[in-house]
């Protein structure tokens, strides 16, 4: 069976000045991929009581982060089709904007709420979102095909 594709992001803040620390899709086949962002030179909003939540510090996403350029790249090559199912609509196209504009290009992702009864994702990281929005919906649709989902 093959599954929507999901995805979530992290962001530095839930200020109008947040930026896309961590990013996390799903492929059609279940599998789950996570990369760091690193920042770009003018972004310098931090949030230090989301770190708590998601363990990673601005000196993380420098050493170990991806650039932009290098996220979208991956991004659009792994996404087969336009329409992606997230959480929080507004907060994951406000960071893919942000990510996007840093490479001066326009997404063409089309998000989708995704109605799974999920409640709290707010509390996970970005792949145990894309996970259990995954097993939600295969829950949902009768397949276990996608329970062991592996992290890459």
């Amino acid at each position: 069976m093959i599954a929507p594709q999901f995805i979530a992001i992290d962001a530095s803040s839930w200020e109008d000045n947040g930026h896309p620390i961590a990013i996390a899709w799903s492929l059609s086949d279940g599998r789950i991929k996570t990369t760091l962002i690193q920042p770009e030179d003018d972004w310098h909003d931090w949030d230090y009581a989301l770190t708590d939540l998601h363990g990673i510090s601005p000196d993380t996403l420098y050493q170990r982060g991806e650039t932009c350029w290098s996220v979208i790249r991956e991004l659009e090559e792994d996404l087969q089709i336009s329409q992606v199912m997230t959480d929080d609509v507004e907060q994951v196209e406000c960071m893919l904007d942000r990510l996007y504009d840093a490479c001066q290009r326009e997404s063409s992702l089309e998000l989708i709420r995704a109605e799974n009864g999920l409640n709290d994702l707010q509390q996970m990281t970005c792949d145990e979102r894309v996970h259990a929005m995954l097993l939600a919906w295969a829950g949902e649709h009768g397949s276990d095909s996608f329970q062991h989902s592996d992290h890459d």
